[in-house]
């Protein structure tokens, strides 16, 4: 089964982009690695760096099913706020 995720970028609570992915790994692989995968998609296509994960990443998306990340935890600068990362169907 696949694992379907979207994202958000906003930037004074206005949402500059939206967009949902499909992992596109197999079925046998594991649950981080299709976060990972849905991650790395997510950012690719939004042309934006990926984000530092920090602890505080996994309790969030263990508890709620998402994310946010913040402008800080991109190693280059962004022109957004906030990046939030869901879960839709696991």
């Amino acid at each position: 089964m696949s694992m379907i995720t979207e994202c958000r970028i906003v930037r004074d609570h206005k949402t500059l982009y939206r967009k949902g992915f499909s992992d596109t790994c197999g079925p046998a692989s594991g649950f981080r690695d299709k976060l990972e995968n849905c991650l790395l998609g997510l950012c690719k296509e939004a042309d934006i760096p990926v984000p530092i994960w920090l602890s505080k990443n996994s309790v969030e998306l263990a508890r709620f099913g998402k994310t946010s990340f913040f402008a800080e935890q991109f190693a280059e600068d962004v022109a957004f706020d906030r990046f939030e990362f869901k879960i839709v169907e696991k």
